[in-house]
């Protein structure tokens, strides 16, 4: 099943994001009178043209930087270690209740297990994604066909729902179809210009790694509200183990870079697109880290945008039907 999700199913849910990113493209340059296919193949040959300059420029460095990241997994441990041993000592120092030193010890040391399992995981992870990266290549495989394709699928979704619901369902899956795409494609931007100010400032800081922080941040920053915290950690943690000047300068920063999202970035491009209360957003949070794990808390916030879609459509026609169903019980003749 693992096999099937990693060479399938993951490959085609980044080809429908990529469909819905590129499809106001797809439909410009074919209101220019070109056909989808020659619409598609130019975004594809602008987009490999992109790619082929970030082979040769940010690619390397990259994962020059994973391999120094991977390589200096030790040392970080053993300064984290020395920090830590380091405030146990100053708490021993003030005169708590012995409760409250036997609980901090054993946070410390689950603190400790949990660091020293994860970073040993950090590599063996890495290794499994460039290992499974081929099964990126069929994303644009997919994408393409989705995208030259996406009337007739539509048309032959149709064709298996009753004549009679057909009008109903076509306006749910124009719905879906306008709220998904421009959340979708609200998140990419916001997220691109998330990477790119947190890569930019921790260049100017001078914070290590910051190419691949500045990626890891555009891409938890699709996570809506718990996304820049997750991001956040393992840039403070680096920081703080180089200098604890540096560990202020780029709490500062993340501030900031957040600041800028929300109040300026996201208003403009996103706004309240999914008519979401931000208690719905973090119950649904919740409940998709709890029952999908880290996938769940990317795909929670748009799976649930289409339950309530289809809900908003469906429900009336559902209790008009329960009220005719009734009538006709009390009403037999």
């Amino acid at each position: 099943m693992d096999g099937v999700k990693g060479i399938i199913i993951t490959p085609l849910l980044l080809a429908i994001v990529v469909a819905y990113l590129l499809c106001p493209v797809v439909d410009y340059l074919e209101k220019q009178k070109l056909s989808r296919p020659a619409g598609i193949a130019i975004i594809y040959l602008f987009f490999a043209a992109l790619l082929l300059l970030l082979c040769l420029n940010g690619i390397p460095s990259l994962i020059e930087e994973l391999q120094q990241l991977v390589s200096m997994l030790p040392e970080y441990t053993e300064k984290f270690m020395l920090f830590v041993t380091q405030l146990e000592s100053d708490f021993q120092r003030f005169n708590f209740h012995e409760g409250i030193h036997n609980a901090f010890n054993e946070n410390i040391q689950q603190l400790q297990s949990a660091l020293i399992i994860n970073l040993e995981k950090l590599s063996q992870y890495l290794m499994v994604l460039f290992r499974q990266a081929f099964a990126l290549l069929l994303v644009p495989l997919f994408a393409f066909y989705i995208l030259r394709d996406n009337t007739l699928i539509k048309r032959r979704f149709l064709q298996l729902v009753p004549t009679s619901s057909r009008p109903l369902m076509e306006d749910t899956i124009h719905e879906i179809d306008r709220t998904l795409g421009a959340y979708l494609r609200g998140i990419f931007i916001i997220s691109l210009s998330v990477g790119v100010m947190m890569y930019v400032g921790l260049l100017i800081l001078g914070v290590e790694f910051a190419l691949f922080f500045g990626i890891i941040n555009a891409l938890t920053n699709v996570i809506p509200y718990f996304g820049p915290f997750i991001g956040a950690v393992p840039v403070l943690l680096v920081a703080l183990l180089q200098s604890p000047g540096l560990f202020w300068k780029t709490l500062i920063l993340i501030v900031i870079v957040q600041q800028v999202e929300s109040q300026l970035i996201t208003p403009q491009v996103l706004g309240r697109s999914l008519h979401f209360h931000p208690l719905t957003v973090i119950i649904a949070l919740l409940l998709g880290g709890i029952y999908l794990g880290f996938f769940g808390l990317i795909i929670i916030v748009p799976l649930a945008a289409i339950l309530r879609i289809v809900f908003l459509h469906f429900y009336p026609v559902i209790v008009r039907a329960i009220k005719k169903e009734r009538r006709e019980k009390n009403n037999p003749l």
